[in-house]
């Protein structure tokens, strides 16, 4: 599909890019921007960041993947569950799930293959719930790596407001990047894709002010009413440094709902994260002085760990299992029918936003299982 139409900041932003001697393009939004599966084009509404797609243009395995598995007669959704652990047998092999139904009644499922796909936390949490006495500290946890390199996005990047109107109403406002500072950056590790922001309902302007704004009162409304129309973010997903002592455990004393022991975050970011961070935040800044701003300011990502998206890393691909969860086809070490395929075996998410790199290697293992399976029957 080509690119969807651009907005008033792609045509502030592309020249300014050019002129920094950058190489600006149009971003791949997993929206469709022309009738495509069934379904209409991107109707480019203000609602998008946050909110469900009123035409169904906004793509998801709701509308893709799983439809297209239902229809083939092969799939069955169970919906409103719980995963309790997944089971074994005397010789720790995965045997299947034992899950909590919709009625919150306790099942199992037996299966030849499981395959473990809910993301970096949840994910870690069902591997080390799923303890028996071939696995004392859950499955897939012999050395200790389950749940460990925690990571996600370090988002940074600057906001800038302009003497003229960069905001058009138009959705879903994130519509060009530049990848010139992602790698090879000379002094940084790693670094960020950069690109212009979500467009930005009024309530969440509120949290962009620079500092001074008053956060009520007749200050903050003279702000909104002035520049809301007359600003610009850029930003992007700074790539983390893995670190094992950024990890996601359970708690072993506080329960959820069906009595399973939740997950609990601990640790922070690398040194060298933060530094990158910064640097990316002086682009971004560059970027929009560049397009006309007339003040700045920077954002920068805290210290802790990154809990709210993009999570990856504790359930590392690896070749040595002293080291590693999974091995290149995402099956966990010393299980020949059990795998992990998600976020969470990314040894690092890079500079990208990583729904792709997630989708590339879901069809990358998914083909390998397959082939063992007809091979095998296995």
């Amino acid at each position: 599909m080509p690119p969807l139409p651009v907005n008033r900041e792609y045509t502030l932003l592309k020249p300014a890019a050019q002129r920094l001697g950058l190489h600006p393009f149009d971003i791949p939004m997993l929206r469709n921007s022309v009738p495509y599966g069934g379904r209409p084009p991107c109707m480019q509404c203000r609602w998008c960041v946050g909110f469900a797609c009123e035409v169904n243009a906004k793509c998801g395995t709701q509308n893709t993947s799983i439809p297209a598995a239902l229809a083939t007669g092969n799939c069955e959704l169970r919906t409103g569950c719980m995963a309790r652990e997944v089971m074994t047998d005397a010789r720790g092999r995965a045997t299947g799930v034992a899950y909590y139904d919709a009625d919150d009644r306790l099942r199992e499922q037996t299966a030849d293959i499981v395959i473990v796909s809910s993301a970096a936390v949840e994910s870690a949490r069902l591997l080390l719930n799923s303890k028996s006495k071939m696995h004392p500290a859950g499955l897939g946890n012999r050395y200790g790596w389950v749940g460990r390199n925690f990571q996600g996005h370090s988002y940074s990047g600057a906001y800038g407001l302009f003497d003229f109107e960069t905001y058009d109403d138009i959705g879903p406002g994130a519509s060009i990047a530049v990848c010139d500072y992602n790698h090879g950056t000379p002094g940084l590790i790693g670094g960020a894709m950069l690109a212009n922001e979500f467009i930005r309902l009024p309530y969440q302007f509120v949290g962009t002010a620079p500092p001074g704004v008053p956060q009520w009162g007749r200050g903050h409304k003279d702000y909104m009413r002035q520049w809301y129309r007359r600003s610009m973010a850029v930003q992007g997903p700074t790539q983390e440094i893995p670190i094992a002592e950024s990890r996601v455990d359970v708690d072993a004393k506080v329960k959820d709902f069906w009595g399973l022991p939740v997950a609990r975050l601990s640790g922070g970011k690398h040194p060298k994260t933060m530094e990158t961070a910064a640097a990316m935040t002086d682009k971004a800044e560059a970027w929009l002085k560049a397009a006309g701003a007339i003040r700045t300011w920077k954002k920068l990502p805290g210290k802790g760990t990154s809990g709210g998206q993009h999570q990856a890393g504790t359930c590392r691909m690896g070749d040595d299992p002293r080291v590693s969860v999974v091995d290149k086809y995402c099956r966990v070490h010393d299980q020949d029918n059990l795998y992990v395929i998600d976020g969470s075996v990314h040894v690092t998410n890079g500079g990208f936003n990583p729904v792709l790199t997630i989708m590339a290697i879901a069809y990358y293992a998914a083909e390998r299982i397959v082939k063992l399976r007809k091979g095998r029957g296995v």
